[in-house]
Order: C-alpha cells, then structure tokens, then sequence
C-alpha cells in the first residue's frame, strides 16, 4: 500500500528557523528521525536554509534527473513535476512558476535548493533544534504527525513533571489530584482545564474508558493509591446498581495519556464533560444523554459472551492485489497468511476472540470491511497491509491512525510490531484512510514491511518471520486491553 511520495498536505513551521549569518558551517539533516549523509551539507546562505535536493526527494520516493547543459534539476513522481535551474530564482511545479527566496546553487557537485520550496512542494513538516543546529523534516501524509521516532529533545525529569516532550514542543502536562464517585458521576479533579478527553464505550463486559491526553498522576495523589505493580490501581463502587469498580493507570507515557476505566454490571447511557473553577473532568451516568460510546452500526448480530472482540482485516483480496513485491508476489497473499496467523496465536484464548474479515481469497470493500467490524461489535480494528514505494533501499514497518481516539492504541501496536518485524522503525503516523477513519472502535492499519526491498520482502513471506509478528500483534492488543500476554 503506497503512502511515501503523496505528499498533498503540509504543516509548515518555517518560521521558526533562526536568521543566521550569511554562508554558514554545515547544518545537520534529519529526514522522519534519520539522519541523512549528503555528498554536501544543508546550509544557511543569506538567511535561508538551503538542502541538498537529490537526497531528501529520493528518499520521498520522487526521482531527480540533471540536465548539464541546461543546469536544470527535473524531480518528478507519477503526479508532479518540478523543474529548477542553477542561478535562477525562480522554478515550475506541474508547469506553474514559482517565485524562490535563493536561487538554486551548485556545492561538491550536488544541488542545493532553498527548504522552503521543499517543505512547501513536498509537503513537508519541519522542526529547529538550535542547539545542535538541526534540520529535521517529517513526511506529512494527509496531515499526518510523526509520533515515533522523533527528533531528540531534552526530556524533563519525570519526577519533577509539568512538561513532556512532543517532538515539536514540550506540553504542559495536567496533573490527576482526586478522583470520587458521587451523585451517579465520577469527578476526576486536575490541576489545568482545556482538556480534551476521548471515550468509548466496550461490551462483554460493558465498560466505559475515558482516556485523559496530556496528564499524569500528582505526587499527592499517587502517594495514596495503592497502585499495583501492572501499574493500576482501582476502587470500588459499593452497592451500586449500574457501576462495579473504577480502575485507573498512566496508560501512556509517550504521549502522557491517564485512562480510566468503569467497569459495569450492564449498559449505560453516559457523557464526558469538562468544567473550569474547579477543574474537573465528569463522567456523567445520569439521565438519557447521548451515549458518545455508542455503536451505530445496524448490525443484528448477537452479543459475543465473556470475551473482547478484535477484528483482524487482511488487507486487499482476489481481483484486488495490492501491491507487488520484487519478485512479483501479491500483497494480499501476504496479508491473508499474516491474518491467519493471528488467528491461530489466539485460538482458545481466554480473554479474546479473533474475527476475520476474509478467510480467503476474496474480495471485500472498505465500507464492507467497516461494516463487518461495527456488525460484530468490535472492541479493536486492525488492518493488515505490507508496503511499497519505488525506492528499493527504504525499509521498515510503519502504522497509521486515523481518529485521534484510536492514537494510543496504535501507538501501543507499533511499539510491539517493530519488536517482531526486527526491521527499521518508521513511526506512528496519522492518515485519513477509510477503514481506520470509519470504524466506531479503536483502529490501526499496520504495515508491516516494504516489499519493494529486498529485504523485507525476503522476511516477509517466510513462515517464522509471520508467527513472530504474530505473536507481536496479539502482545500489543492484549496490552492494550490490560491483558496479560
């Protein structure tokens, strides 16, 4: 599944680059946490900063072409075109002229263009550590953010808290100082408003989790909880009609995310809200509010007893192939095989059911897909694909999100993916892709390795390399559901 080189949004934070002197000592460049090794060095000339162009477009899958008697660099991809000539201030994107702050120059026999032009036409995030004088560019796919790897940030102590690390810029972080359940709410006091937590509602057993961004637990507050050694603490709600108990956990520390789960004897309408003076997160079980965990799908199917639900989709199937690999295998023959292997790692688990939306070779649309999930009253969505790109050197595994409710999880599924993969680590990204994007429950869509590379693809179609990553997605989904693997 193509991503790299449909670069069609950007998220440009030039601004923040410091004017420094004219020709400068070599900057260092860093392309999605990797440094780049260029024949010349990234450069500030006349206050602007200047890349090598051939290394940082080949790497986003576009080709570059030189044209010595013309001195015109042509970069060019399946949906766009750029011209640009030495010592003219000025270059063509798919034949429309654009105006350049520097004119293109020639160094150590390779090209350097001004960044803004690339962030602008590549669609490209970029970040200044001035410290090391750092460029770092982030591919940005349909909005996407690059969560993992990051640039290196100087990290507070965690003991000392207010602030983590973000990659961009530290965020303030609130703290959790109570927590009570009364009057049929559930009152969590934090020390900062503009929060914005998620929720969802869970089946078999009914659950709500509200997940709060940005926050950990206070000193004073954890100092009385007795917090197990999982990590998690809880409380019991006596005699209560509807809620059981109430547990709670940092969930994530990257990004700091606290959850909190109420577990129920049965379904409840419910709402989250936030209030300001004092500071408080609600959940709120009064009333007939609409349920924002609700499933809206129109599935009749009965309820599973007993056991999470997680959809496994192998991705493409039958008259659609997906990609093709270097020696001509179909994606979709791997996507089938690595789906079943999931199956077959949780066959009789106790905690999981696994539901598949193909156990063949067959064809499926995206909305079927979705509506599979929504009809068996998915607890997870994971998509199973392998990647391509027409650069044989790029490798590694890669996972998307498309709805920020569904970050955590796909951050928790990548963590343990590249453990099992064992191949290059390229991040936790963000796109808009309809089976992630249209699904009611936590989604990822996994790509597992390129098969445009010689080595991944080699890895990937091998048995032992599919029961290890296997093995590696029911680790994440089980963590993610606070399972013991």
């Amino acid at each position: 599944m193509k991503k790299i080189g449909t670069l069609v949004f950007f998220c440009l934070m030039l601004f923040m680059l410091p004017s420094l002197s004219h020709a400068s000592a070599g900057l260092h460049l860093y392309l999605n946490g990797v440094s780049l090794s260029p024949s010349a060095e990234a450069q500030m000339i006349k206050s602007t900063t200047m890349i090598p162009i051939r290394v940082v477009v080949e790497e986003l899958g576009f080709q570059v072409d030189w044209n010595k008697k013309t001195r015109t660099v042509t970069i060019h991809n399946d949906k766009k075109t750029i011209e640009l000539v030495v010592s003219q201030k000025w270059a063509t994107v798919n034949g429309k002229k654009v105006n350049l702050d520097v004119a293109p120059i020639i160094k150590s026999d390779t090209t350097l263009v001004p960044l803004r032009f690339v962030g602008e036409t590549m669609g490209l995030v970029v970040d200044w550590e001035n410290e090391t004088k750092s460029v770092y560019l982030f591919t940005s796919d349909f909005g996407s953010e690059v969560t993992q790897p990051k640039p290196p940030v100087t990290q507070p102590d965690p003991d000392q808290g207010g602030s983590t690390g973000t990659g961009d810029s530290k965020v303030e972080l609130s703290e959790i100082q109570t927590m009570s359940f009364e009057d049929n709410r559930l009152i969590i006091g934090v020390s900062k408003g503009d929060l914005k937590p998620t929720q969802q509602r869970l089946t078999g057993p009914d659950r709500i989790v509200v997940d709060i961004p940005n926050s950990k637990f206070s000193d004073a507050f954890s100092k009385t909880q007795n917090f197990a050694s999982s990590g998690q603490a809880e409380f019991i709600v006596q005699d209560h009609p509807v809620v059981e108990k109430i547990r709670y956990s940092q969930y994530s520390d990257n990004p700091a995310t606290v959850r909190v789960v109420i577990d129920m004897k049965q379904s409840q309408n419910f709402s989250v809200y936030t209030t300001k003076d004092p500071n408080t997160v609600v959940v709120d079980l009064n009333g007939s509010s609409p349920d924002p965990g609700k499933d809206d799908g129109t599935g009749t199917l009965p309820p599973h007893s007993g056991k999470y639900i997680v959809v496994i989709d192998a991705g493409h199937g039958a008259k659609d192939p997906g990609a093709i690999s270097l020696n001509k295998r179909n994606e979709k023959d791997f996507n089938l095989a690595q789906a079943l292997k999931v199956a077959e790692v949780f066959k009789n688990d106790p905690d999981v059911e696994i539901i598949l939306t193909r156990t063949d070779d067959t064809f499926l649309e995206l909305k079927e897909r979705v509506a599979f999930a929504k009809q068996h009253h998915a607890d997870l969505f994971v998509s199973i694909h392998a990647n391509s790109i027409n650069k044989s050197s790029i490798s590694g595994t890669e996972t998307y999100y498309s709805r920020d409710d569904s970050k955590a999880f796909a951050q928790v599924m990548h963590n343990n993916l590249v453990k099992g993969t064992r191949l290059p680590d390229r991040g936790v990204r963000k796109q808009s892709l309809h089976v992630t994007r249209e699904t009611n429950m936590p989604a990822s869509l996994l790509e597992v390795g390129y098969l445009t590379n010689q080595t991944d693809e080699s890895a990937l179609y091998q048995e032992d390399f599919q029961y290890r990553v296997a093995q590696s997605i029911k680790d994440g989904i089980k963590q993610y559901l606070g399972l013991k693997s």
